[in-house]
């Protein structure tokens, strides 16, 4: 039974390879209405007045993109791993994010 799933999982892992590339974000999230970050894939933007951008949580343990790009295949239930950017900017749309899409998490990454 086990190598019957591990079989599964391969096989749509090979499935999908082609269908999630590593210069874009994660296009199954695409209608989400967020800012795709094209230097390191990651989606950002603004809510509740403040900046959050994508992280590698437990996506990270699958993610072979290249080195500091966000998973652009794993999401949980069409959720995707994030965080409040540190830097303490306020917003009110994503574009006042552009300055801090870079920074570093100012807490956990988790699920949205």
């Amino acid at each position: 039974m086990k190598m019957l799933l591990l079989t599964v999982l391969l096989s749509v892992w090979s499935v999908t390879e082609g269908v999630y590339p590593y210069d874009t974000c994660n296009p199954g999230l695409i209608n989400e209405g967020w800012t795709c970050n094209e230097d390191n894939l990651c989606w950002y933007g603004c809510d509740k007045g403040y900046c959050w951008s994508q992280c590698n949580g437990a996506g990270a343990a699958i993610w072979d993109g290249p080195e500091g790009t966000c998973n652009t295949q794993w999401h949980m239930m069409w959720d995707i791993e994030w965080c409040w950017l540190s830097g303490g900017t306020t917003c009110s749309t994503d574009k006042d994010c552009e300055a801090v899409r870079f920074n570093e998490c100012a807490g956990p990454c988790s699920i949205a």
